[in-house]
C-alpha cells in the first residue's frame, strides 16, 4: 500500500457517521497486536478456481455483453485470455485517478476521487488519455467510484454520475482498453441504511462491512444497482476487466468485534465465535473473508454471468514488520488460496519498508499459480528517490522481478494525477518513467 496520507479518496457514506473513520487516518502511537493471522494456508487446502443528483429511474435491465476477458488454467497455471481469439492477455496499464474536493449530501466536504463526479467529468481528457495510453501498448485502466458522489439524495444511484461511467466505457471500447472498477467504500442512501442494520456496537467501520449480514446485503445489493444501471444505459460492459469488491480490504482491528475480549458473535455465514479466544478471532476473520467473497462474487455473477471480479490488498503487517501503529488488518492468504475470486489485486511498492520477496512473503502468495495475481498498483513517492531516472530503472526492475514472484500484470500508480505530487505519475518529466514501462518500448514485461 503507499502511505497513509495516499488515502486522499477514503470517505464515508453520511448515512453512517457513527461507523465512520476520518478521511485520512494516522496510525497510533503504538502497535496494535495484530487481531488475526496471516499465516498461509495448509499444504492441504486446495485453491478454488456540486451538481444536483438524481436517482437512475428503475428500468427492465437487458441481457449483459459476455465479457472479452476471462480466466483459464493451462497445465496448472492460471491466466487472463480474450474469449473472442484465444490469445493470452497480460493486464498492463494505469491507475486513472482524479482527485477534486467533493460535496456530500449533507453539505459537508471532502478531497476524494472525482474522475465521475457530475460537473468535472471530463470527456474530451479521457478520451485524449486513453487514446494516449493504447497508444503506448497499454491495455488496462483501474478507476475508482466515489461513495460521496455515486449516491442520489432521493435514493439509488446518480443517473448522471452512472452516464459519466458508462461515457468512459465507450471510450474504452474505442481504444481498445479495459477497465477495473473499485471503490473505499460503499454509498449512503439505500446502502447506508442497509448496512446500518447490524451497525455499530456489535460491528463497527469497514468490519460492519465484512462480517454481519446487514453488511454483506448491502455491499451485494449496491454492486448489482451499478451494473444494472451500466447494462440499462447500454453501456459496454464486456470492456470492464473487473469488478473490485474493494480497493484494499482490511478489517479494523481496533473496532468491534476485533476489540471486543468477551462475549459470542453471529456473522454472515451463520457461525457463532468466541470473542474471548484470539484464535477464534482470527478464525473468525479468515472464514467471514472467504465467505464475503464467494458471496459478493455469486451476487454479481447474477446479473453480469461473465464478469470477472476480484479484491485487492495491501500488505499484512507479517511476517516482515511493516505498517507498524497501523490498526487496519490485512488478511490475504485466505483470499488468494480459497476464494473464488478470479484474481487477486496485491499492492506492492519500491524504495519504502518491504523489499519485493518481503511483499510475497507477507501475503502469502508463494506458490499460488492456478488464480492470477496482478500488482494493481505500483509506484514510488518522489522524497524516496534520488531523481526520476533512479526510481524509472527501479520500477522497471520491480516489474521484471516481480514476474518471477508470480505476478501477471501490473498497473502504476498513476497515469498522470498531478494532484498528488508526492507520488511519481507515469508522465512525469516529459514521460521519463513511461519510456521504460510502456509496452511499445518494453514488449516483454518480463524483461529490461
Amino acid at each position: 500500500m503507499k502511505p497513509l496520507p495516499r488515502l486522499v479518496g477514503f470517505a464515508i457514506a453520511a448515512a453512517l457517521v457513527a461507523c465512520s473513520r476520518p478521511a485520512t487516518p494516522s496510525p497510533p502511537a503504538t502497535p496494535v497486536p495484530p487481531a488475526t493471522a496471516t499465516a498461509r494456508p495448509p499444504a492441504s487446502v486446495t485453491p478454488r478456481p456540486p451538481a444536483t443528483r438524481t436517482a437512475a429511474p428503475p428500468t427492465a435491465t437487458p441481457l449483459p455483453p459476455a465479457h472479452h476477458l476471462a480466466v483459464r488454467v493451462i497445465d496448472g497455471v492460471g491466466q487472463f485470455y480474450d474469449q473472442r481469439t484465444g490469445a493470452k492477455f497480460v493486464p498492463r496499464g494505469n491507475n486513472y485517478i482524479r482527485l477534486a474536493q467533493q460535496t456530500r449530501d449533507d453539505g459537508t466536504t471532502t478531497f476524494g476521487h472525482a474522475l465521475f463526479d457530475p460537473g468535472k467529468y471530463d470527456s474530451g481528457r479521457v478520451a485524449a488519455d486513453l487514446s494516449n495510453m493504447h497508444a503506448a501498448g497499454y491495455n488496462v485502466i483501474r478507476v475508482f467510484l466515489s461513495p460521496d458522489t455515486l449516491d442520489a439524495p432521493d435514493g439509488g444511484l446518480s443517473a448522471a454520475y452512472l452516464d459519466n461511467v458508462a461515457d468512459l466505457l465507450r471510450l474504452a471500447q474505442i481504444n481498445q482498453m479495459y477497465v477495473i472498477f473499485t471503490l473505499d467504500w460503499i454509498p449512503g442512501g439505500k446502502y447506508g441504511e442497509l448496512l446500518s442494520a447490524d451497525c455499530c456496537e456489535t460491528f463497527a467501520l469497514f468490519n460492519a462491512n465484512l462480517l454481519p449480514p446487514a453488511g454483506l446485503k448491502a455491499n451485494q445489493v449496491f454492486y448489482q444497482d451499478f451494473i444494472r444501471g451500466l447494462l440499462a444505459r447500454g453501456a459496454h460492459t464486456e470492456h470492464v476487466f473487473s469488478y473490485q469488491l474493494r480497493n484494499e480490504l482490511f478489517y479494523d482491528g481496533d473496532q468491534p468485534p476485533l476489540s471486543l475480549n468477551s462475549g459470542q458473535v453471529a456473522t454472515a455465514n451463520g457461525q457463532t465465535y468466541d470473542l474471548s479466544s484470539a484464535a477464534a478471532k482470527e478464525q473468525m476473520v479468515a472464514d467471514n473473508l472467504v465467505y464475503w467473497i464467494d458471496a459478493m462474487r455469486a451476487s454479481i455473477l447474477a446479473v453480469d454471468p461473465t464478469a470477472l471480479v476480484s479484491v485487492g490488498f495491501f500488505q499484512p503487517q507479517g511476517p516482515n514488520p511493516t505498517r507498524l501503529g497501523d490498526p487496519r488488518l490485512a488478511v490475504t492468504a485466505p483470499a488468494i488460496w480459497q476464494s473464488t475470486a478470479d484474481f487477486i489485486d496485491l499492492h506492492a511498492y519500491a524504495g519504502g519498508e518491504l523489499t519485493l520477496p518481503q511483499y510475497v512473503e507477507n501475503y502469502g502468495m508463494a506458490g499460488m499459480m492456478v488464480k492470477p495475481i496482478i500488482m494493481g498498483e505500483f509506484g514510488g513517492e518522489v522524497g524516496r528517490f534520488v531523481n526520476i531516472t533512479d526510481a524509472a530503472i527501479t520500477f522497471m526492475n520491480w516489474q521484471v522481478e516481480s514476474c518471477r514472484l508470480g505476478f501477471d500484470g501490473w498497473l502504476f500508480w498513476t497515469w498522470d494525477t498531478d494532484e498528488q505530487p508526492d507520488f511519481f505519475n507515469i508522465l512525469m518529466a516529459q514521460g521519463a518513467i513511461n519510456g521504460v514501462l510502456a509496452p511499445v518500448a518494453r514488449p516483454d514485461p518480463c524483461s529490461t
